[in-house]
């Protein structure tokens, strides 16, 4: 299931034609821990994301950022984090919830939970990583669930 999605660096397919896997990190707000420190990491999430960036590379997987919001909102944020890889709007929330993204209602709005989605190149679910209890590791779970894929398949292949 290929899809065409909004995102800062404008309309972009997901899953990534020309990478194995395609990793959806998904975030509540940017910032909102802020004001509600309960739903706090996003920011550390991300950037854990960018700064595994090489490692995402030699698993030939494709990053993206997902939040309940407008790309239009998330450039600014992304810019000045340097993520390095695009995020994307899903205002509607209907991606997460194609992939069984879990939800939370924070000040008035439903948000995504912090959670991560591998796909295959085929836009298969092949992980749901969810709960991520420590932000600043949620590349380092991801990166740990795409290591025990990419084993099975090449096993099976075998």
């Amino acid at each position: 299931m290929e899809r065409t999605v909004p995102t800062t660096a404008g309309p972009l397919p997901v899953p990534s034609p020309d990478h194995r896997w395609t990793v959806l990190f998904f975030i509540t707000e940017p910032g909102i821990g802020e004001r509600l420190p309960e739903l706090g990491g996003c920011t550390a999430g991300l950037c854990s994301a960018r700064d595994a960036a090489a490692a995402f590379a030699r698993a030939d997987a494709r990053v993206f950022g997902v939040s309940a919001h407008a790309p239009g909102r998330l450039a600014e944020f992304a810019e000045g984090r340097d993520l390095g890889y695009p995020l994307v709007g899903d205002e509607d929330l209907s991606l997460g919830r194609a992939f069984g993204v879990p939800e939370v209602r924070a000040e008035g709005r439903t948000l995504f939970q912090r959670a991560a989605v591998v796909l295959d190149r085929t836009g298969r679910v092949r992980s749901l990583i969810h709960p991520v209890p420590e932000p600043e590791r949620h590349a380092e779970l991801v990166l740990e669930q795409l290591a025990r894929l990419t084993d099975l398949e090449d096993t099976s292949d075998s």
